[in-house]
């Protein structure tokens, strides 16, 4: 293992790797990254430091992994969800299955008054780069009234598994292996009593593991009621790959960095390297540095204010500036399309429409002239667009808001759907960038076209919201829906997400089978400024086009 980089104060430190490393004494903040070596035979798994002179005990980067339950209506439509997380290592964890402590848990939980049934899921899917154990026993849960039964989920191992196959990847009664690593998902028999425990042994940053009871075969429940939920568990979870470590303000003095390795169990390994570290002593503990501090201590700060403060004025007037400079460009940009190329594709298009009209064209004529017609209103659509997404008049969230809801409008139209929006009042100030209105555009283009082509859908649900300074936008249509696990079949919800992280957003997706789909766009806002302008008159809600 060796440290890949070292960062003061936020600043990266020059060192040579595999050499003592040598810090300042302003060190506020002391950042070490570190992994294995690209020339060793064995890659550890979980990575684990501790700063000798410093630190009394091994650390170790967090993750975690979850229960949870999951509440479904009578048309086995998700309506709730509770989870319980786990994170670091169970107390007493040994770094075995047999003698490892448990934890013993008992939570109550309310089923939501329109959930009929609930199923089970074990899931390491969470943070990236989450690795480990988690490992689940005794799972029961019953009606919180007095007399009500217990139900224990846990029970039985399945006897339709080959003999061939190892006890660990045998199933469970009621319970399935699911997840892109199927062999993470074990068996084992833990514990004095040699309980039968649901484990995830995660080995891969890459790719989760769950075990979750049949959805088919969900447990049923009173609406509105409570269910207490007792099982017992133990964990060890970390994260895989590169490792950090910080320090605050370290002391003058030597230290020794050391670099262990860990196994998916936790337990440490034969890897193990370390680095000297020296902290130097600041010039400005010694006596002569204050002498000499106070004798030229107020010309310097009266000298330093006057040129910052020049320097500031400095700046702001540059940045001005260059803001002026851009804008005039792209007003010029603008103007010359509206005016120049916009009039002469329009010139086209009535002249090829015109054209279409004249006595003696063969049919093949007037079709090829009715072709470069509707090109030319397409390309005059396209042209007005982009004058729109240049225009610095547009970069505010009313004019994105106000452009979305006619684009789908015109799309659904088109298209014979029902569109319906949940448009809130929004705030007259919040900038938007061209770059950031272009792209929005054109994913909700896109998300529109996919219901259209491939939703069978008769309605189209789009809400915008505003909270804080993060902007949402939910696409929902009432289509067939689709298989989210399955690998997809174009790179359509690719691009959207690759439009919205370029902007510093994220694209999130649900789908299911005869029940439609719902895209999520979610894009923090940079902070309003300046004078507010009285937000656009927009309905609450609104169905522009019923009749459709």
């Amino acid at each position: 293992m060796i440290v890949r980089e070292c960062l003061v104060n936020g600043d990266a430190l020059p060192f040579q790797a595999g050499k003592p490393i040598h810090l300042p004494a302003h060190a506020e903040t002391t950042t070490f990254t570190f992994d294995a070596t690209a020339s060793a035979s064995k890659v550890p798994l979980r990575l684990r430091w501790q700063l000798d002179g410093h630190d009394t005990e091994w650390h170790e980067s967090g993750s975690q992994m979850r229960l949870l339950i999951r509440f479904e209506d009578e048309a086995l439509n998700e309506v709730g969800l509770k989870e319980f997380t786990v994170t670091g290592q169970s107390p007493g964890w040994t770094g075995s299955f047999s003698n490892s402590p448990c934890v013993q848990r008992k939570e109550a939980v309310w089923v939501p008054t329109n959930a009929t049934r609930f199923w089970v899921s074990l899931s390491s899917a969470g943070p990236a780069g989450a690795v480990g154990v988690y490992g689940v026993k005794k799972l029961q849960f019953r009606q919180a009234e007095p007399g009500s039964e217990i139900t224990r989920l846990i029970n039985q191992m399945d006897p339709r598994a080959p003999e061939s196959l190892p006890p660990n990847r045998r199933g469970v009664v009621g319970w399935d292996r699911s997840g892109l690593r199927l062999a993470d998902a074990q068996v084992v028999r833990s514990g004095p009593e040699r309980d039968l425990t649901l484990v995830l042994a995660d080995t891969s940053h890459e790719a989760h593991v769950d075990w979750i009871t049949p959805k088919d075969k969900s447990f049923r429940v009173r609406p509105g009621t409570p269910v207490v939920f007792e099982w017992e568990e133990f964990y060890s979870i970390g994260v895989a790959g590169k490792a950090t470590a910080s320090y605050e303000k370290l002391s003058s003095g030597l230290y020794r960095f050391r670099m262990g390795s860990l196994d998916v169990m936790g337990v440490p390994g034969d890897i193990e390297a370390s680095v000297p570290v020296e902290v130097a002593v600041g010039f400005w503990q010694t006596s002569w540095f204050w002498i000499g501090t106070l004798v030229g201590l107020a010309g310097l700060v009266i000298g330093a204010w006057r040129l910052s403060e020049w320097r500031q004025v400095k700046r702001q007037v540059a940045a001005i500036e260059r803001t002026r400079a851009v804008e005039q460009e792209r007003f010029r940009i603008a103007q010359d399309i509206h005016d120049d190329l916009g009039a002469q594709v329009t010139q086209i298009s009535l002249v090829s429409s015109a054209a279409q009209k004249m006595p003696g064209l063969s049919d093949e004529a007037r079709k090829q002239f009715g072709s470069v017609s509707q090109m030319s209103r397409s390309l005059v659509e396209a042209l007005y667009e982009t004058v729109w997404a240049v225009s610095p008049e547009n970069d505010h969230l009313d004019s994105l808001v106000t452009y979305i809801c006619k684009v789908a409008n015109q799309m659904c139209i088109q298209a014979g759907l029902k569109c319906r929006l949940q448009i809130p009042d929004l705030p007259g100030d919040t900038p938007v960038t061209s770059g950031i209105r272009h792209n929005l555009v054109m994913i909700m283009k896109e998300a529109i076209h996919n219901v259209i082509k491939h939703a069978e859908a008769t309605e189209v649900n789009i809400s915008i919201g505003l909270e804080a300074q993060l902007f949402t936008i939910e696409v929902a249509d009432d289509g067939k829906g689709f298989d989210a696990t399955a690998k997809p079949r174009g790179n359509g919800l690719a691009n959207m997400k690759q439009r919205l992280a370029a902007v510093g957003g994220r694209c999130l997706q649900h789908s299911e089978i005869g029940v439609g789909t719902r895209i999520r766009l979610e894009l923090t806002l940079p902070e309003m400024s300046g004078p507010s302008r009285p937000p656009a008159a927009k309905p609450s809600s609104t169905d522009l086009n019923n009749a459709h």
